[in-house]
């Protein structure tokens, strides 16, 4: 059964012991972590709502593995997939980066739905508004994962992006993140999987220059995935990319709620 209205979403979250947002969905319990994005000169633009899946034993789930995973009904990787962007969405406005751009994971089947059941009315545009979150700040990312019609999803990027969403394709370079869906959507921003980094510095470096030109080609900003040394940002700097995320510059983390008041 799929969540549709607002009651079924609350109901199934919680503000947990260090303050911030978590949500329950049958045996998995959801939390919200942010990596941050940085531009060339080392500034935070914004930061990456990431999920993090626990079973009842507070076990961590990889979350590629669930929603991958075709035995998890579809209903409820969407429940999972939308309650998360609740969470994130609420822990961000709590944060001193709501200011930044938020980034929001989407499957590709849920930005569909979101477009066909009207997103001027969806409980996403209504959160946005009531915790006065611009849409202009939000980047909805579309991952690498199967649409169900390239074309369906192409008309949903086209209603987010004249609802002032920003649009970026996930993982480029990576199974369905590929020119073919760049050519149908036109993101604002791509971003590169990491394994092209990888490529470039093993000598395979057609691939990422490519990614790069059709980037600019199709007028869209430039994010390098997966830095993890000194020498691999050096390197994609020299490249010329707009924006840099990995663990070399930061891990993803939970958002420290800023004081309601000051006492």
């Amino acid at each position: 059964m799929l969540l549709t209205d607002k009651h079924q979403f609350t109901q199934r979250i919680k503000i947990d012991h260090t303050g911030s947002y978590v949500a329950k969905y049958k045996d998995l319990i959801l939390k919200s972590v942010f990596q941050p994005i940085f531009c060339r000169a080392g500034t935070i633009i914004g930061m990456e709502a990431l999920v993090r899946l626990y079973d009842q034993d507070n076990k961590p789930i990889p979350p590629n593995l669930f929603f991958q995973n075709e035995s998890i009904p579809l209903s409820d990787q969407l429940n999972v997939d939308r309650l998360s962007r609740v969470i994130h969405i609420r822990n961000f406005s709590m944060s001193e980066y709501r200011e930044r751009l938020l980034f929001l994971n989407f499957l590709p089947i849920s930005s569909e739905r979101l477009a066909a059941e009207g997103l001027q009315s969806s409980l996403l545009m209504s959160r946005l508004k009531a915790l006065q979150i611009d849409c202009k700040r939000v980047v909805v990312e579309l991952v690498e994962l199967t649409a169900f019609s390239p074309r369906t999803l192409a008309s949903a990027a086209k209603h987010l992006s004249d609802a002032d969403f920003l649009i970026a394709i996930d993982d480029f370079g990576c199974k369905e993140s590929n020119p073919e869906r760049v050519a149908s959507i036109r993101p604002n921003i791509l971003k590169f999987d990491r394994q092209l980094l990888l490529d470039y510095i093993a000598g395979k470096k057609s691939p990422l220059v490519d990614g790069i030109a059709l980037a600019k080609a199709n007028g869209a900003k430039t994010v390098i995935e997966g830095i993890e040394t000194d020498e691999q940002l050096a390197i994609m700097r020299s490249l010329g990319f707009d924006f840099y995320q990995g663990f070399h510059l930061a891990v993803p983390m939970a958002l420290e709620p800023r004081l309601k008041q000051v006492v």
